[in-house]
Protein backbone atom coordinates (compact mmCIF):
# COMPACT_ATOMS: atom_id res chain seq x y z
CA UNK A 1 0.00 0.00 0.00
CA UNK A 2 1.23 3.48 -0.87
CA UNK A 3 1.29 6.14 1.84
CA UNK A 4 -1.51 8.62 1.14
CA UNK A 5 -0.76 12.29 0.53
CA UNK A 6 -1.70 14.67 3.32
CA UNK A 7 -3.65 16.80 0.84
CA UNK A 8 -5.70 13.76 -0.18
CA UNK A 9 -6.52 13.04 3.46
CA UNK A 10 -7.59 16.66 3.93
CA UNK A 11 -9.84 16.46 0.89
CA UNK A 12 -11.38 13.18 2.09
CA UNK A 13 -12.19 14.63 5.53
CA UNK A 14 -13.60 17.87 4.07
CA UNK A 15 -15.72 15.95 1.54
CA UNK A 16 -17.11 13.79 4.36
CA UNK A 17 -17.84 16.88 6.46
CA UNK A 18 -19.36 18.86 3.58
CA UNK A 19 -21.25 15.96 2.05
CA UNK A 20 -19.82 16.59 -1.39
CA UNK A 21 -16.69 16.98 -3.45
CA UNK A 22 -17.64 20.33 -4.96
CA UNK A 23 -18.19 21.93 -1.55
CA UNK A 24 -14.93 20.44 -0.26
CA UNK A 25 -13.10 21.71 -3.34
CA UNK A 26 -14.48 25.23 -2.78
CA UNK A 27 -13.41 25.20 0.88
CA UNK A 28 -9.92 23.98 -0.03
CA UNK A 29 -9.71 26.36 -3.01
CA UNK A 30 -9.03 23.64 -5.57
CA UNK A 31 -10.74 22.70 -8.81
CA UNK A 32 -13.48 20.07 -8.58
CA UNK A 33 -11.52 17.91 -11.04
CA UNK A 34 -8.50 18.07 -8.71
CA UNK A 35 -10.71 17.05 -5.78
CA UNK A 36 -12.06 14.10 -7.73
CA UNK A 37 -8.52 13.05 -8.71
CA UNK A 38 -7.36 13.31 -5.09
CA UNK A 39 -10.19 11.10 -3.88
CA UNK A 40 -9.53 8.54 -6.62
CA UNK A 41 -5.81 8.56 -5.77
CA UNK A 42 -6.60 7.95 -2.07
CA UNK A 43 -9.05 5.16 -2.86
CA UNK A 44 -6.51 3.54 -5.18
CA UNK A 45 -3.76 3.78 -2.55
CA UNK A 46 -6.05 2.18 0.05
CA UNK A 47 -7.53 -0.38 -2.33
CA UNK A 48 -11.12 0.43 -1.32
CA UNK A 49 -13.99 2.78 -2.08
CA UNK A 50 -14.50 5.45 0.56
CA UNK A 51 -17.68 6.99 -0.83
CA UNK A 52 -20.74 5.88 -2.73
CA UNK A 53 -21.19 8.57 -5.36
CA UNK A 54 -24.22 9.64 -7.31
CA UNK A 55 -24.87 12.77 -9.32
CA UNK A 56 -26.49 14.42 -6.31
CA UNK A 57 -24.91 12.88 -3.23
CA UNK A 58 -21.81 11.52 -1.63
CA UNK A 59 -22.14 8.95 1.13
CA UNK A 60 -19.42 7.20 3.12
CA UNK A 61 -19.04 3.46 2.64
CA UNK A 62 -18.45 1.25 5.68
CA UNK A 63 -14.72 1.36 4.89
CA UNK A 64 -14.97 5.13 4.48
CA UNK A 65 -16.55 5.51 7.92
CA UNK A 66 -13.75 3.47 9.50
CA UNK A 67 -11.02 5.26 7.58
CA UNK A 68 -12.43 8.70 8.41
CA UNK A 69 -11.64 8.18 12.10
CA UNK A 70 -8.01 7.38 11.27
CA UNK A 71 -7.69 10.22 8.74
CA UNK A 72 -8.89 12.73 11.35
CA UNK A 73 -6.38 11.34 13.88
CA UNK A 74 -3.50 11.62 11.41
CA UNK A 75 -4.39 15.19 10.45
CA UNK A 76 -4.73 16.20 14.10
CA UNK A 77 -1.32 14.68 14.86
CA UNK A 78 0.22 16.62 11.98
CA UNK A 79 -1.36 19.87 13.22
CA UNK A 80 -0.06 19.23 16.73
CA UNK A 81 3.39 18.47 15.39
CA UNK A 82 3.56 21.85 13.69
CA UNK A 83 1.96 23.86 16.49
CA UNK A 84 3.78 22.35 19.47
CA UNK A 85 6.87 24.13 20.73
CA UNK A 86 10.10 22.52 19.67
CA UNK A 87 12.16 20.75 22.36
CA UNK A 88 14.78 23.50 22.09
CA UNK A 89 12.33 26.26 23.14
Amino acid sequence: MKIPRIEDLMLFVRAADCGGLSAAARELDIAPAAASAALKRLETALGTRLFVRSTRSLRLTADGERYLIHARTVLLAICLLYTSPSPRD
